[in-house]
């Protein structure tokens, strides 16, 4: 059988020290000496799983005191709803939009707040996001990192806001950030932090105002009950804690964004060597470490390539179905291996049609 080589934008990869774990825990967690799916989220080991989550965060992370950590449902989309509605209606809401994510994310802002408005990012003109004034707006909305066009803003405390509200769904977990100009991050965990089911959110204890939103909507409530205030998704919980204590064994974000940015750097110097071949991205500060986006300049190699990577144990490397063309994910849990292998498959490809 082939070996696989998983570069799925997400559900991702996890590492295979966590599948045994999880897979050990399955069958006898001993703490409760039965199945971790069994897990009651009131009991005390559950509470200790969620003890350790918050140290472990807040240690690789470094997340200020000011700082409360929440495990919710619904994705990221689901703070598109919740939290427009634990702002007040008369602040005036920016959002950086520079693709679909971001595009979203306005739009539901749109039909729940008064004053939201659109600042329009496309790839060329991203370098002015570090110069232009956004003081005037109380909160302004970032997406570090869109999946889909391959576009990352990494610099967030360059950004002239001091209450940023930033998904960083795709990249949290990859580079250090500081907390000095944010109010709010939230990320799904299934790219850098575990598997579908629980969102994480990291909320600047001033942003949080009591309200009278229904219970899944009011965020003061949710962070009273310190992440369960009805059942929580218990063992995506539980793989978000094995993969946190995987991370810091690895050595810390220091590790992941020093392997982040040679893995890509490998794979972007090799596209940017093939120019001649491949249409992507100029050369920036704000390519994407995470997801590497490109394509064949000759489109009909495209769902060739595809294939063959495809018979080579290559999977995940289609581009979005809104854009097409190829998508190579780079979270935590790929190896140096993987990369390598990559690169020599697309190596390999190309010497066979272009004799």
């Amino acid at each position: 059988m082939t070996q696989l080589y998983n570069f799925s934008p997400g559900p991702s990869k996890l590492p295979v020290s966590v599948i045994n774990k999880a897979s050990e825990a399955i069958v006898n967690y001993k703490p409760i000496n039965s199945s971790i799916l069994e897990i009651t989220h009131r009991s005390k080991e559950f509470t200790k799983i969620l003890e350790n989550i918050e140290q472990n965060l807040t240690k690789i992370l470094n997340i200020p005191e000011c700082f409360d950590i929440l495990l919710l449902q619904g994705g990221a989309t689901f703070q598109n709803a919740l939290i427009p509605n634990n702002i007040s209606f008369e602040k005036n809401i920016g959002c950086i939009v520079n693709g679909h994510w971001g595009l979203k994310t306005y739009e539901d802002y749109s039909k729940v707040l008064n004053y939201v408005e659109l600042i329009e990012k496309s790839y060329e003109t991203m370098e002015t996001i570090y110069i232009e004034d956004y003081s005037k707006f109380n909160n302004l909305h970032v997406t570090s990192n869109e999946t889909i066009n391959g576009i990352q803003i990494r610099e967030l405390s360059k950004i002239h806001n001091s209450n940023l509200i930033v998904d960083m769904s795709s990249d949290i977990g990859s580079y250090k950030f500081s907390f000095e100009n944010i109010d709010y991050v939230y990320a799904g965990a299934q790219k850098n932090l575990g598997i579908p089911g629980v969102t994480l959110c990291i909320i600047d204890k001033d942003f949080i105002k009591e309200n009278s939103n229904p219970t899944y909507l009011n965020l003061n409530e949710l962070n009273e009950s310190k992440s369960v205030l009805n059942t929580p998704s218990t063992f995506s919980i539980f793989i978000f804690d094995l993969v946190l204590e995987w991370m810091i064994e690895m050595g810390g974000l220091e590790y992941f964004e020093n392997k982040s940015n040679n893995q890509s750097s490998l794979i972007y110097d090799f596209l940017d060597s093939q120019n001649d071949k491949f249409t992507l991205l100029n050369k920036s500060e704000f390519r994407s470490r995470s997801n590497i986006t490109f394509n064949f300049k000759n489109l009909e190699l495209t769902n060739k390539f595809l294939e063959y990577t495809k018979q080579n144990g290559i999977l995940g490397i289609n581009g979005h179905r809104s854009v097409g063309g190829i998508r190579i994910s780079l979270y935590n849990s790929i190896t140096n291996e993987m990369v390598d292998y990559l690169i020599s498959q697309i190596e390999y490809f190309l010497k066979q049609e272009y004799k």
